[in-house]
């Protein structure tokens, strides 16, 4: 059995808790591919997350809601970065937004790095 660090297994275990909630990226549903001797699902997304390979798995159906999870919370951070940068988003409110999800630390990492490419000039 493969061995993840710490680090991807408490954000596969995020993810795998949030799929419900971010559940839209704003592309077309992924087009999986089923093998009974694939690799496991989360095998097959840390090799998509880690590596870019699309491969296919014997959890087809969970190996694309991770995927569209993991562009949801991307596109959130871009819209919450938008929303910080143009003040409409207070650091207040954002903090109780990631609590609320009980977002890991670097999803506000992530919105407080990308909020300077949109701040207006």
């Amino acid at each position: 059995m493969k061995r993840y660090s710490s680090a991807y297994e408490r954000d596969f275990a995020w993810f795998l808790s949030m799929r419900k909630v971010f559940c839209f990226d704003g592309k077309p549903p992924l087009k999986t591919i089923y093998d009974k001797d694939g690799k496991s699902g989360k095998e097959a997304f840390f090799l998509y997350d880690s590596q870019g390979k699309f491969i296919p798995t014997r959890h087809p159906l969970l190996l694309a809601s991770l995927i569209r999870t993991k562009g949801s919370v991307n596109l959130h951070i871009k819209m919450y970065a938008e929303d910080r940068a143009k003040g409409r988003l207070p650091l207040i409110l954002f903090e109780e937004i990631c609590a609320a999800f009980n977002a890991p630390a670097w999803m506000k990492a992530a919105v407080e790095k990308q909020k300077g490419k949109y701040y207006e000039n």
